[in-house]
Parts: structure tokens; sequence; C-alpha cells
């Protein structure tokens, strides 16, 4: 199993009117996908996942685990166009992992750190850097489409909105 990450949102079915997310004018990045991510987990039946690195199917949830690799999606994606070397923490209880990436020609190298009794086998994947600009780029779409799914006002804002028609 390689590296790979997706977002699978819920098609719900009749109406959903979730709760006001209460947006504020300047809310910064963060906030916004903290909010979205409860919204999803809220509507139900999305799913986030993440494999490699000897096991199929890391154990995440919408809420935390989403939350926490959308924060940093924007410089992980800039970072793995723009061929530079960038971290992403995966911090919540049980996951406690760091993924580095580094760029290596046309690949992306991937270094994975756990901080549990977890080990990674193999502690090292690559992917071609286009097929892992796709990858990520896809997540954002897949996200931006599940909030409008939801009826969430989320999806009417910056970057959500222009996520929402492949403007990653």
């Amino acid at each position: 199993m390689s590296f790979s990450v997706s977002f699978n949102p819920a098609v719900p079915s009749g109406a959903v009117s979730p709760a006001s997310a209460g947006l504020e004018p300047g809310d910064d990045y963060e906030t916004l996908v903290m909010e979205a991510c409860s919204a999803l987990s809220d509507a139900g039946g999305s799913r986030f996942h993440i494999g490699g690195f000897g096991s199929d199917e890391w154990p995440l949830d919408v809420a935390y685990d989403l939350s926490a690799f959308m924060e940093q999606l924007p410089s992980l994606l800039a970072s793995v166009r723009d061929r530079r070397e960038v971290e992403v923490d995966l911090y919540s209880q049980g996951i406690e992992r760091t993924l580095i990436f580094r760029p290596s020609g046309d690949l992306v190298m991937i270094h994975c750190e756990s901080r549990t009794n977890w080990f990674p086998n193999p502690e090292r994947e690559s992917i071609a850097q286009s097929e892992l600009v796709a990858m990520l780029s896809k997540l954002a779409e897949d996200f931006a489409r599940g909030l409008k799914a939801i009826n969430s006002e989320l999806s009417e804002v910056a970057p959500f909105e222009r996520w929402s028609e492949g403007e990653v």
C-alpha cells in the first residue's frame, strides 16, 4: 500500500439545514476549517482516509483528524508544487504522526515518524510529484463539495468557494 489521502463526502438524502456556523468577518483559515469539519462530522457519513506506511487505513475521524490535515493543506500543496520540503503534523491523540515531504527530482519522498507505539513499515515512501499535487487538489475539491452537499454557508467562503470550482 502506498501513500494515499482522500475525503469522501456524504451525499445526504433530503434537505439538510445545519445550524448556522456563526461566521465572523475576518475568521482565520484555521477557524473556518475547524467549523467546516465540525459541520461535516455532524452531518455524518463522510470519510477521511489516509493510507500508507504499512497500513491500508489509518483510524481517522472527520471532526478532528481531517481538521488537523486541512489546516496544513495550503502550505503542503504550495510546498509540493514549489518542490520545497514541508511537514504535516497529525497531532491528534492516538494518531500522533509527522509526515515529512521532501522533493527528489520528479518524486516526493515521504517520511513518516510516529510518536506512538505504532511503527510505520516502511518508514519512507515515494510518489510522483504530479500525482501528489493531483491527490491533494482532489482532496480540497471534495472537501468543498462536501460543504456544498450539506448546504453549509461555509461553502460560500474563500478558499472553499474556489476549491469547489476546481481552483486549488
